[in-house]
């Protein structure tokens, strides 16, 4: 016995529960005749609560009475409308939640009069989809008009897709002039016949091009003027086709600070060498003030003084002191002439960098000092430990005239106190010499280290001048400064800074 075949009303039914979309069927009064499955799960509602019902029950209390007035229109000129038409619709479940929903009509005549099938789908996803995509969309824009670079985006054939606010400043036109316009009104008149083959070997091997890369650029305004660009360029893969991101930078502020900048090099080329010439006459002078000078210097001396042991009781007293005068007169040029040379040394000697214990070094400079004076009474006190990076020798030197200028302007002093230390200055570390002699008045401070300058009587602090001016050429030379303060009567501090040692490392 064959089995019977279903019924055309059980055929539509199983048709209506295997709908993937929740499938309302209503009279011309917006009765609920019919609902599928897939209407209770997404409404939340069993289908005895449903059929029966104003179809408004379904939509949110706020809409539901401009809903009867669309529903009436539709019925007076019934069509079919297909999803995803017209204003955007919300749903009402159960729990009076809402949510949006895309629907289709269809009108049908039967012989109970015309109904109409609703497929209702929730499209809460592809809203939160759209919502990303819009906000991604802004993002995009807002990070595209934030760049700091003209944007320009052309598709494969050349035209202007999408442009930023920075390439209507940069190249002076509207952005409504430039989209849909070839690439090419960018470039200057002399280059877009090449710049289009460009464009075109690009596209067939399309790859990121780093800004800077590549041959010199030019682009040009809308006046017609050129001016020098460098230009990265990205390729990116849309549904529409193959686009190509450029971001387009004027250069002409950096090729004129390179060419500035090739200049002052030449400049410095030259400078340099005019410099090796004179630190070579320098040294030729340098020898000469060693040698020629020094010896008739040394004759005057030694004349002088064989004139008064030979010839002394001969003179009066008078001839005497002219005689010791002119001694001391040449001696202390001698003395002169080594301090010009230590200075002209200190200035032009190469650095060989390393850890110096500064505390060593000032303990032998403070006994070479007590061993020259055994009588003084003084006190040095020297921070044990201190170690600089610099060059031994030159701070042996600075070290030998600060501590030097100390014993010198303690003198009378009993006892004198000489310290060597460091401590914060201004929030760096700084070394300081401080002792309790004659001081200087900080009016003057700023005569200190010039060469041949004297705050003092030379017949009560003998002296050329010169020390503080080495002492500080040595500092500089090791990225440092120095400084000193100070009262009449009552000590100076000296303090110096040197470059740190992981700026020279």
């Amino acid at each position: 016995m064959k089995p019977r075949a279903p019924s055309r009303e059980a055929y539509f039914r199983a048709l209506l529960e295997a709908a993937p979309d929740a499938v309302v069927i209503a009279d011309g009064d917006g009765r609920i005749v019919l609902v599928n499955a897939q209407t209770e799960r997404l409404f939340g509602y069993p289908r005895d609560r449903l059929v029966g019902q104003a179809v408004e029950i379904l939509v949110p209390e706020d809409q539901q009475g401009h809903h009867a007035g669309h529903r009436r229109a539709y019925f007076g000129a019934p069509r079919v409308r297909a999803m995803g038409e017209g204003m955007e619709l919300s749903g009402r479940r159960a729990d009076g939640s809402a949510f949006p929903v895309a629907i289709s009509l269809s009108p049908v005549e039967t012989e109970e009069g015309t109904l109409v099938i609703a497929a209702i789908r929730d499209v809460t996803h592809a809203r939160q989809a759209e919502k990303a995509l819009r906000d991604r969309e802004t993002r995009f824009r807002a990070l595209l008009e934030a760049a700091p670079d003209a944007i320009v985006i052309a598709d494969r054939s050349g035209r202007i897709e999408l442009v930023n606010a920075q390439a209507e400043r940069i190249f002076g036109y509207p952005r409504d002039r430039l989209i849909g316009q070839p690439i090419e009104v960018l470039v200057p008149e002399r280059l877009q016949g090449r710049h289009a083959g460009h464009r075109e070997g690009y596209f067939r091997q399309p790859r990121v091009r780093a800004m800077g890369e590549g041959l010199e650029l030019h682009g040009r305004r809308a006046d017609g003027s050129e001016f020098p660009v460098a230009i990265s360029l990205s390729p990116v893969e849309t549904a529409e086709g193959a686009l190509t991101i450029a971001a387009i930078r004027d250069v002409t502020e950096r090729r004129r600070v390179d060419r500035e900048v090739k200049a002052l090099n030449e400049r410095l080329t030259r400078d340099n060498a005019e410099l090796a010439a004179v630190n070579r006459e320098l040294e030729a002078f340098s020898y000469s003030v060693s040698h020629d000078l020094r010896a008739p210097l040394r004759a005057i001396d030694g004349f002088s003084q064989a004139l008064l042991e030979d010839s002394g009781d001969s003179l009066d007293a008078t001839g005497r002191d002219y005689l010791n005068r002119v001694r001391r007169a040449a001696q202390r040029m001698g003395v002169l002439i080594d301090d010009l040379i230590k200075l002209s040394r200190v200035t032009r000697a190469d650095t060989y960098m390393q850890d110096v214990d500064l505390s060593a070094l000032a303990e032998g400079v403070a006994q070479d000092l007590q061993a020259a004076a055994p009588g003084r009474l003084a006190d040095f006190a020297i921070e044990p430990g201190m170690i600089a990076h610099g060059d031994a020798r030159l701070l042996q030197i600075a070290l030998e005239n600060l501590l030097g200028n100390a014993w010198k302007f303690t003198a009378g002093r009993t006892p004198a106190r000489i310290e060597f230390g460091r401590g914060a200055q201004g929030g760096a570390e700084a070394f300081f010499i401080r002792d309790n002699g004659a001081g200087f008045d900080m009016a003057h401070a700023d005569q200190l280290f010039r060469a041949f300058q004297r705050l003092h009587d030379a017949a009560e602090f003998p002296g050329t001048g010169i020390g503080l001016a080495t002492v500080q050429r040595v500092i500089h030379k090791h990225g440092g400064r120095i400084w000193a303060t100070g009262e009449v009567d009552r000590g100076a501090t000296f303090f110096f800074t040197l470059q740190p040692r992981t700026a020279n490392v």
